[in-house]
C-alpha cells in the first residue's frame, strides 16, 4: 500500500471551539475486563506513527478524539519533532514528514502537530490530527492517580522487531505492573512499570484493568539512569519503563486540551492491586520484589523473586529481575545463571541477551558476550543498543575497528544514542587518535549530559595531550555524576549483603552444612554497594602507587566509600577506583615486571568461597581437581569432596563428580 505524506504544519491545531469537552462515563465500580479485551481495545485504538522514508523506526500514539472526520492521536514529542537541540527550548526540524496507519492498514498524512512540550523540562507530549472519513474507535481516558504500585498495566505499540520498521511493524500487546510513581519525573515520565518495550513503542498508550488510557510511554530505564528509547546510555537493562499520566496531559494549560472532547472514566476499579504486604503468590512476591528492586534493595528484591520463582518456576520476568539484581551486588555467575534460564524459558528475550552479555564481560568470556549481542542483532537488526554493546565487546577483544563500525552503526540507527559516541571515543582513545576522542566525546555530552563513561573518555584524552586542566575537570565531573546516580541514596532502605549460603554442590536438595567447600554464592567483597559517598584520594603524595593509579587516568577513592568499584592490587596493598569502559573486571592485580593491570580469576573467588584450599596442581601434594570453563584447578581434600576429580557445572551451579586424567 502507498503511503502519504505531507508537510506538517506545527501549529495549534484547527478545532471547533468547544469549551471544557469531556465526556463521562457514569458507573458506579468500573469493572475490569479481560486481558483480552482490553488487547483489542489497544490493537483497535492504537496507531503507527511514521516518517517519510522510514528514517527512522517509527513510533505510536493512541486515538483520543474526533471532531467530524479529524481525529486527534496522542503520543510522546519526540515521535514527531526531531528536536534540532536548541538551548532553552523545543524547536522541531521542519523537513520532516509523518504518516499515521490505523489498525485497518491505511496510511493517512498527519494533517497538523501541536507540540506540547515547549522546553527541555516539560512533558514529552504531543497532539497529531489526521482526517478520514472511515469510523475507529477513540480510547477512554482513566485517572492515572488510581495508579498505585503492584497495579496491572497493560501496553500497546508497534516495536521495530525482527528487522521490520515503520509502516511493517506489527502491533504488540504486553504486560506489566506498576513498581513506582517517580517524585521527580524526567520529562513528565512519572509512572514506571515493567512491562516490555523496545523502540517503536515510543508514544503507545498504556491501559489499566478496566481498558481505560492511563499513560503514554515512552521511556526506558537502564541501570538506574533513565533515557528516551531513541538514544540512551546502555550498561545492564532493567526491564522498568515509564509513561507520562494520563492526569499530567490533561493538566497541561493548553486550550486545545480543553476544547477537545475526550472519552473520560475516571471511576475507581473493583479489582484490588497485588497484595504486597502480606503476599501471597508469585505475582504478589513478585510485584513486591520489583518495589524493592527500584528502591535499590538488592537483597530483599533477590528474596522475593526467589519466592516468586519457587511458586512459578517458569516466571520469565522474575529470572530476568533476579539476574539483575545480582549484577548489581557482583554475583555475576549468578546473574548469568538466571539470565540463562529467563532465554531458555523465552529464546527471544532480548534484554536477557544484552543482559547476559554483560554477566559474560564481567566474567571474562568476552567471545561469549559477544555472541549475546549477534544473538540480540539478529533478533532485531534495528537495534541500536545491541550494537553499541557489541562495540564494546570488540574493544575488551581488542579489535578496534570491528568496535568502530559497531558504534557507527548505533550511530546511525539512534543518531541521538549517546552511548554510541562513547565507545567511539574508547575505540579513539586505544587507537591514540586523541582529537576524535575529545570530539566524539563532546558530542556525546551534549546528547546526554550525564553520560558518566563520556567524561571520562575526555578526560583520558585530555590527560595524554597535556590538558590537564580540562582533563581534571571532567574527572570532577564525572565523579559528580557517578556519586548521584550510581552511589545510593542515604535516604533509601539500607542494601545489606547476603550472607553466602553453605548449600553443597554434590547435594540435590540443599541442606545446610557449613563444612561444605561448594557454596554457590561468593562471599560479598568489601566493595559491595553500601551507602556512603566515595571519597576521592587523588592528592594523597605519601603514597607511590596513588601517584601510579593517577598516571592511568582513572578516578581513585576509598575502598570503604562504598560506591562500586574496581580493585586493584599493588604490592599486596588494595587500592580501589571507579569503574572505567576498559575496565571489566572487578579485580585486578598489578604486574611490576609487565607493567599491566592482569585481571584476577573469578573463578579462584569462586573457589575461595566454597572455603577450600586453592593450591597448585603441580605442587606435588595430594590434591582433588576441579574443571572450570575448561580450565583445570586443584584443592587440597575436603571431606565434602569423595571424588578425585569434578567439573563444576555453572547451568546448576554444582561439582559433577568426572574421571580423573
Amino acid at each position: 500500500m502507498n503511503l502519504y505524506f505531507t508537510v506538517v504544519n506545527y501549529t495549534i491545531l484547527t478545532t471547533a471551539v468547544i469549551a471544557n469537552i469531556v465526556i463521562s462515563l457514569p458507573t458506579s465500580a468500573t469493572d475490569t475486563v479481560s486481558t483480552q479485551k482490553i488487547a483489542q481495545i489497544a490493537k483497535n485504538t492504537s496507531v503507527q506513527i511514521n516518517a517519510e522514508g522510514d528514517l527512522t523506526p517509527g513510533g505510536s500514539g493512541v486515538i483520543i478524539a474526533k471532531q467530524g472526520n479529524i481525529y486527534t492521536v496522542l503520543t510522546a514529542n519526540h515521535v514527531v519533532c526531531d528536536d534540532l537541540g536548541r538551548a532553552g527550548k523545543i524547536t522541531c526540524a521542519t523537513d520532516t514528514t509523518y504518516s499515521v496507519r490505523t489498525n485497518t492498514g491505511k496510511d493517512y498524512p498527519v494533517k497538523d502537530v501541536k507540540v506540547l512540550q515547549k522546553t527541555k523540562n516539560d512533558a514529552d507530549l504531543a497532539l497529531a490530527t489526521f482526517v478520514a472519513t472511515e469510523d475507529y474507535p477513540i480510547a477512554t481516558l482513566g485517572n492515572s492517580d488510581q495508579m498505585v504500585e503492584g497495579a496491572d498495566v497493560f501496553v500497546g505499540g508497534f516495536p521495530a522487531v525482527f528487522g521490520k520498521v515503520g509502516s511493517a511493524r506489527d502491533f504488540a500487546f504486553t504486560t506489566g505492573m506498576v513498581v513506582s510513581r517517580a517524585s521527580n519525573a524526567i520529562n513528565g515520565y512519572g509512572l514506571i512499570y515493567d512491562a516490555r518495550t523496545i523502540t517503536g513503542n515510543s508514544g503507545g498508550p498504556v491501559f489499566d484493568v478496566a481498558g481505560r488510557v492511563v499513560a503514554i510511554h515512552g521511556l526506558a530505564d537502564t541501570s538506574a539512569k533513565n533515557k528516551t528509547e531513541t538514544g540512551a546510555v546502555v550498561t545492564q537493562k532493567t526491564g522498568f519503563n515509564a509513561g507520562i499520566p494520563i492526569n499530567t496531559f490533561l493538566a497541561t494549560n493548553e486550550p486545545i486540551i480543553k476544547n477537545t472532547p475526550m472519552k473520560k472514566d475516571d471511576t475507581p476499579t473493583a479489582k484490588p492491586a497485588n497484595n504486597l504486604s502480606n503476599p501471597q503468590s508469585a505475582r504478589d512476591f513478585y510485584a513486591r520484589g520489583i518495589t524493592k528492586l527500584d528502591q535499590y534493595n538488592y537483597r530483599e528484591a533477590t528474596e522475593d523473586f526467589t519466592q516468586a520463582i519457587k511458586l512459578d518456576p517458569k516466571y520469565i520476568e522474575a529470572y530476568f529481575k533476579r539476574g539483575y539484581s545480582h549484577t548489581w551486588v557482583s554475583k555475576h555467575q549468578e546473574a548469568l545463571t538466571d539470565f540463562n534460564q529467563a532465554i531458555v524459558l523465552d529464546p527471544n528475550y532480548l534484554d536477557a541477551y544484552l543482559n547476559r552479555g554483560w554477566s559474560q564481560l564481567f566474567l571474562q568470556n568476552d567471545q561469549a558476550a559477544l555472541e549475546d549481542f549477534n544473538r540480540a542483532i539478529r533478533l532485531n537488526p534495528n537495534y541500536a543498543d545491541a550494537y553499541a554493546h557489541q562495540g564494546m565487546a570488540y574493544i575488551k577483544m581488542g579489535k578496534y575497528q570491528a568496535a568502530l563500525e559497531s558504534s557507527k552503526q548505533a550511530i546511525r540507527l539512534e543518531p541521538r544514542n549517546s552511548y554510541g559516541y562513547t565507545i567511539q571515543a574508547d575505540v579513539f582513545n586505544n587507537l591514540k587518535d586523541y582529537p576524535a576522542a575529545i570530539k566524539v566525546s563532546t558530542l556525546a555530552i551534549l546528547i546526554d549530559p550525564d553520560d558518566f563513561n563520556a567524561y571520562i573518555n575526555r578526560a583520558i584524552a585530555y590527560t595524554l595531550t597535556g590538558d590537564f586542566k580540562n582533563a581534571l575537570s571532567d574527572y570532577q565531573k564525572a565523579s559528580e555524576i557517578f556519586t548521584r546516580r550510581y552511589i545510593k541514596n542515604p535516604n533509601s532502605l539500607p542494601e545489606t549483603q547476603p550472607k553466602p549460603s553453605s548449600n553443597s554442590l554434590l547435594e540435590t536438595q540443599p541442606k545446610p552444612s557449613s563444612n561444605s567447600p561448594a557454596e554457590t554464592q561468593p562471599k560479598p567483597s568489601s566493595n559491595s554497594l553500601l551507602e556512603t559517598q566515595p571519597r576521592l584520594t587523588f592528592n594523597s603524595p605519601s603514597d607511590p602507587n596513588v601517584e601510579l593509579i593517577k598516571s592511568w587516568e582513572v578516578i581513585n577513592v576509598s575502598c570503604t566509600s562504598g560506591g562500586m568499584v574496581v580493585s586493584i592490587i599493588i604490592d599486596n596493598k588494595k587500592y580501589c577506583i571507579l569503574p572505567h569502559p576498559s575496565l571489566m573486571s572487578k579485580a585486578y592485580q598489578y604486574n611490576r615486571a609487565t607493567g599491566k593491570l592482569e585481571p584476577v580469576d573469578p573463578n579462584l573467588e569462586l573457589i575461595k568461597s566454597w572455603e577450600v584450599i586453592n593450591v597448585s596442581c603441580t605442587s606435588g601434594e595430594k590434591v582433588v581437581s576441579i574443571i572450570i570453563d575448561n580450565k583445570k584447578y586443584c584443592v587440597l581434600p575436603h571431606p565434602s569432596l569423595m571424588s578425585k576429580a569434578y567439573r563444576y557445572n555453572r547451568r546448576t551451579g554444582k561439582l559433577e563428580p568426572v574421571s580423573p586424567d
